[in-house]
């Protein structure tokens, strides 16, 4: 796509960074071993789409050492932010230093295939240890598993954010309960949706997704104030080819059809959460 359709200010809000190995090897036991993907490659890909702000989402094998992601961010002119992974061990002096580095939420990796504790007591003091910081929780999980989560931490302070839409299935009907029970948590004033993964969604189809547009687009029309987007660059576990970012952000634009819309959910709700 043109670089020039894309107003200045667009986030890229879900990206993760590996390496390089001689700077940030993996540990020896990482839970996957991805190809090296090093932030000099994501801000030359933000280049070519037009994008100018980036959130780098803590790489699962990394688990909680933030190093390549803080200096990435240290680096970025104050254009990145990042999404951090914490535990029970994580001092208060130690999240202190993250938001000093530009860390504004932790994320919950309730997926199988990733590691993190899927205890709902610990999962929620976490989520209330980083209240004061104005942070929010990206909370990763298929709708099954977050669901009983959502609707018990409606009286959370900490915005909780739904990670990839929920990981639904888009090549076929999608629980018709478990999506109305989605829409009514994005109702709420401190639940937010990322607009990301529809290459999982779709089950690694190539886009563009013409099939999968009015799907998101009720999503979207549910908090489309709290909707915000990211890529998933470099898409880490995937089925299939490695999508096309430039097909990623051309159907975000083709789920927000007004400018108005393409404007919150690039722009102003991304800026409003991470800065």
């Amino acid at each position: 796509m043109s670089t020039s359709s894309n107003p200045m200010g667009v986030w890229d809000c879900h990206t993760h960074i590996y390496g390089p190995w001689a700077q940030f090897p993996l540990p020896a036991n990482a839970t996957y071993t991805p190809e090296p993907a090093p932030f000099s490659e994501l801000l030359t890909l933000h280049r070519q789409l037009g994008i100018n702000h980036g959130v780098l989402v803590q790489a699962a094998p990394y688990g909680t050492d933030h190093a390549a992601i803080l200096q990435a961010i240290a680096g970025s002119g104050g254009r990145y932010r990042g999404v951090g992974i914490i535990d029970d061990t994580t001092t208060d002096a130690q999240l202190q230093a993250l938001h000093d580095g530009g860390l504004r939420g932790i994320r919950f990796n309730l997926m199988g295939h990733l590691p993190g504790t899927r205890d709902p007591q610990k999962l929620r003091a976490l989520a209330e240890r980083v209240a004061p910081f104005g942070w929010h929780v990206l909370v990763h999980g298929d709708l099954a598993v977050l669901m009983p989560l959502l609707q018990a931490w409606r009286d959370l302070k900490t915005p909780l954010v739904i990670d990839h839409m929920a990981r639904p299935d888009l090549t076929g009907p999608v629980d018709p309960t478990l999506m109305r029970e989605l829409r009514t948590e994005l109702g709420h004033s401190n639940r937010w949706i990322k607009l990301s993964g529809i290459d999982r969604a779709m089950q690694g189809r190539p886009g563009p997704w013409p099939q999968a547009l009015d799907q998101v687009r009720t999503l979207l029309e549910c908090a489309p104030h709290r909707a915000i987007w990211g890529s998933d660059w470099p898409h880490p576990n995937i089925k299939g080819p490695v999508p096309d970012d430039a097909h990623l952000l051309d159907f975000i634009r083709q789920v927000c059809d007004s400018p108005a819309l393409r404007q919150a959910v690039l722009i102003d709700n991304p800026a409003r959460l991470y800065t």
